[in-house]
């Protein structure tokens, strides 16, 4: 089957939508199938140890997780469509314009985009729905006066207003232009389309995101384990809760440095991610945890960060899905995180963590941490829920049902 992915940036150290595919398209490749891959760029020039040094100020150490850039998976045709800037509304509309374009001269017989910019015959928002993301964007400052402008600068941001009118026209009947089906990663995806734009439910589909790389065996945590602590300076017993991603505000950083410092078990916080962190340094100098919280800048080794850590903490006030969270659990680590987490249901259901209302709850979430078992039978036990939870997300029935979905769309 001839196919297109659609997407902006085909460039897995983004991670999320991105990541996910670059991998898909190796796996659809895999399957037989003729993946061209339209995008704006493809693994773009990225000074990577600059970017340690800017973010962190762990970057020596940092650089020793940093590995070399993924190529593009063999067999994958890409097409690069330079346009505007999409950093702009108008450059990120012109590409979308331009990849429908293409899609009407190279007819594949199904348009499969990840992006906003044009919804394709299938359309599968890995980002989330940005109308939530946008009232959540409000609701994530830390005062009412900083709310108010958040909202007012929304409302006058060129792009954002794009991005919702975009929105609005995917989620339009087929027939005037909108998405034949869309991907729900989620359960609260799925509640949201219905919610804020009255979606028939017949044309959601909800796909759970798959576990992309299996965990390494026992004994490979366990070295993976002792190379953490080593370059990092944890002593054996030291309880290390893992916060991981770019958009440190969104996921809640700031909340999980003060779940840190009211913690009892005195545990100490890895943040891996590219970001700003001066502000997020003078909130732990101020609660005194500034020696608790290493920031060690983004880095390839992520298996290496969760074998090393005892705990996902991640207090975010918007995840649509939360890859980060599901791999967590395949390593056999509990996840701390909030309602806003999609994959919560599964936290949930494994006993494999908690799940606090809002990231606000500061003192439950620090509650949840003390709570987690360090040793002995109940680690065991909690560890072995946690795996046994990721392991419904195996690629391959995922890989099957999206080719039903293909095969469904092609018929049409």
């Amino acid at each position: 089957m001839k196919l297109a992915l659609i997407i902006e940036h085909f460039d897995p150290h983004r991670g999320g939508a991105e990541a996910m595919t670059v991998w898909l398209a190796g796996e659809l490749v895999a399957r037989g199938h003729e993946v061209h891959v339209v995008c704006h760029d493809a693994n773009p020039p990225n000074p990577r140890q600059a970017a340690h040094a800017g973010a962190s100020y762990d970057a020596e150490r940092s650089r020793n997780s940093l590995s070399a850039p993924a190529a593009a998976p063999d067999g994958v045709v890409i097409h690069r469509l330079r346009g505007g800037r999409l950093s702009t509304g108008f450059g990120f509309r012109r590409f979308g314009r331009e990849a429908a374009a293409w899609c009407r001269e190279h007819k594949p017989q199904v348009a499969h985009s990840m992006t906003i910019a044009w919804p394709g015959d299938v359309y599968h928002p890995h980002a989330g729905v940005y109308a939530s993301i946008q009232r959540q964007s409000v609701a994530m400052r830390e005062t009412p006066a900083k709310a108010q402008i958040k909202k007012l600068l929304l409302k006058l941001a060129g792009k954002q207003r794009m991005l919702l009118k975009l929105e609005r026209a995917a989620v339009e009947s087929p027939v005037r232009g909108g998405a034949k089906h869309i991907i729900c990663i989620s359960g609260l995806m799925e509640q949201e389309f219905i919610k804020l734009y009255s979606v028939s439910p017949q044309r959601l589909i909800k796909l759970e995101n798959p576990l992309m790389r299996p965990a390494p065996d026992a004994a490979e945590m366990a070295e993976h384990r002792r190379w953490l602590r080593d370059i990092y300076g944890y002593k054996p017993d030291d309880r290390v809760a893992l916060f991981a991603g770019h958009d440190f505000r969104r996921k809640g950083l700031a909340w999980a440095i003060r779940a840190i410092g009211a913690s009892q078990s005195q545990w100490k916080l890895l943040v891996v991610g590219l970001g700003r962190v001066r502000r997020f340094l003078e909130l732990a100098q101020q609660l005194g945890v500034a020696d608790r919280v290493k920031f060690i800048g983004p880095t390839e080794q992520m298996s290496r960060m969760f074998a090393g850590s005892d705990a996902l903490l991640l207090p975010t006030f918007y995840e649509s899905f939360g890859l980060v969270a599901l791999e967590s659990l395949a390593h056999g680590r509990p996840v701390v995180s909030t309602s806003y987490l999609g994959c919560g249901e599964l936290v949930r259901s494994s006993g494999a963590g908690s799940i606090v209302p809002t990231p606000r709850n500061v003192a439950e979430m620090a509650l949840a941490l003390d709570a987690l078992p360090s040793s002995g039978p109940e680690l065991d036990r909690m560890q072995a829920a946690a795996m046994r939870a990721a392991a419904n997300s195996q690629p391959g029935p995922y890989l099957d049902k999206l080719e039903a979905i293909y095969q469904m769309l092609a018929r049409r």
